[in-house]
């Protein structure tokens, strides 16, 4: 198999997430338009369910296919490989079915005593239906990034996706009428057809790549395979369930946290969907990098460690560490300039906007978690991962309780803070303790920093004085942020934080 360098399969997954979240961000102001804010927050009150599904039948076990699968593939074992995506499909497919089979029928328990929306028993029975879809795509998708083929998870996004905005516009004119109810199984059953069209394609590459590799038959046992499968599986799938409890406690409890600062049942609804349905997407926006780095790390780290390449392990986290703090820091700086201004854009509540202001700050704690989660999946520091996100689940649902009922969603912003401050630390430390990597205080922190804090000034003043008078909203909102980050990536290189061998080294193979 051709080699493929980090950056390489991060530009491919990261193209496709560009698609994928524009075509998704489209969606979201046209159900925002169409629902409201408090359609929205009922909305957003289902993916508790769905990421409680995902890390129950997909997540650790996905990641655990990914893992092996580039150890075998780094030594030519593609029989090897192959078995252990099938082993995968052996344990996830019946127990995603028994899953989708419990949730059907306890549907209505879920939507009343733990969404505590009666109305969302439709579209959670919708929901269970896609189980064992999504289980068989991730296991695929985890097989092929694995083996570093970045361009098939990058196309079954594009086309889950897209899948899910055709199915969403031509049934619109049938579910919105019908009020929120029916809106929200829309978005739900939009949801599922991209899982289903997603697994088909995922299939379909799956048969056509077997064919073009030259197998000899497999030299690990079944039983082997199965066990170790299931000591990666079983780590990860523990985490990212009881995280995704957590999380899912978390979302659950804000609107009812502001009811008791003083909110109304609809006003608290409809707070909780300009935060967690239009800022937080926008926030989430530029993470698109970092998560696909993340996902392409599992596989590339797991080599290194498995040839024991520690120079190699070393180099590639000091990019990724690098890569993502300029990422965060440039995000930081453009949400807190021109918060308003994106916000009334996309969706012409300025309220949306100073949420987003009040984000902008978590930004680059949040941005690195994603690269130091794959860090710690590709070394095998599975418990560690878990620990750590129990201690910051613990610390936000306490913030949460003891905030929120006084000062409001503020509360809220703080929980976020304290919780990915906490846990980025602690994924930080154990990463450069268990590689042997000394902090870059000056590429990684100040220099970033220094660069965002100039590049901000410049964009507001220049925003104030000039771009607000001569060009409508949304395109002066354009032409600032673009100028913001031209002027903090050359800031970058002036302070040679990035440098020309820098580029050569993203571009390179």
């Amino acid at each position: 198999m051709k080699k493929k360098s980090l950056i390489t399969g991060t530009l491919i997954l990261t193209f496709a997430s560009l698609i994928t979240r524009l075509l998704g961000f489209v969606f979201r102001v046209y159900m925002s338009n169409v629902m409201g804010a408090e359609g929205m927050g009922l909305y957003q009150l289902l993916f508790p369910i769905y990421m409680l599904l995902w890390a129950a039948s997909s997540a650790g076990i996905s990641l655990a296919i990914s893992k092996m699968v580039a150890e075998y593939t780094s030594k030519g074992q593609h029989s090897d490989a192959i078995r252990v995506l099938k082993v995968a499909l052996a344990i996830g497919v019946p127990f995603s079915t028994l899953l989708s089979i419990l949730l059907y029928f306890f549907a209505p328990f879920v939507a009343t005593y733990f969404i505590h929306e009666p109305i969302t028993e439709l579209s959670i029975r919708i929901l269970a239906s896609c189980i064992p879809f999504m289980c068989t795509a991730c296991c695929i998708r985890g097989y092929f990034q694995g083996r570093q083929e970045m361009s098939i998870s990058a196309i079954a996004q594009i086309g889950e996706q897209a899948m899910r905005m055709l199915v969403i516009y031509f049934f619109a004119s049938f579910f919105i009428p019908k009020g929120l109810k029916y809106a929200c199984a829309l978005g739900v059953l939009g949801m599922c057809a991209g899982e289903v069209f997603s697994f088909i394609m995922t299939i379909i590459f799956f048969k056509l790549k077997k064919y073009q590799l030259k197998l000899r038959p497999a030299t690990v046992p079944y039983h082997s395979t199965l066990n170790k499968l299931l000591l990666l599986t079983i780590p990860i799938t523990a985490n990212r369930f009881l995280t995704s409890i957590l999380q899912s406690l978390e979302n659950i409890l804000i609107p009812i946290q502001l009811q008791k600062f003083g909110l109304s049942s609809h006003a608290a609804l409809g707070l909780y969907g300009e935060f967690s349905g239009m800022a937080l997407p926008l926030l989430f926006f530029p993470s698109m990098v970092t998560m696909s780095l993340s996902t392409v790390l599992v596989p590339t780290i797991s080599e290194a460690a498995a040839m024991k390449n520690q120079s190699q392990l070393q180099r590639t986290m000091s990019m990724a560490i690098q890569f993502s703090s300029l990422i965060g820091v440039g995000a930081t700086a453009l949400f807190f300039s021109l918060s308003r201004e994106i916000a009334l854009s996309c969706y012409g509540i300025e309220e949306v906007g100073h949420l987003l202001k009040l984000l902008a700050i978590i930004c680059p704690f949040l941005y690195l978690q994603n690269i130091l989660m794959g860090a710690m999946n590709g070394l095998g520091m599975q418990k560690q991962t878990f620990k750590t996100n129990i201690i910051g689940s613990l610390i936000c649902i306490s913030t949460i309780f003891l905030i929120i009922p006084k000062k409001g969603i503020l509360g809220f912003v703080v929980a976020m803070l304290l919780q990915s401050g906490t846990v980025t630390t602690l994924l930080l430390w154990h990463v450069l303790k268990n590689i042997s990597l000394p902090v870059d205080v000056y590429n990684w922190i100040m220099k970033p920093i220094a660069s965002g804090i100039i590049c901000s000034l410049f964009t507001i003043s220049l925003y104030r004085s000039y771009l607000s008078t001569h060009f409508s909203l949304p395109m002066g909102t354009m032409i600032a942020t673009l100028l913001l980050g031209c002027s903090y990536l050359l800031s970058l290189f002036a302070l040679k934080c990035l440098t020309l061998k820098d580029i050569k080294t993203i571009v390179g193979s």
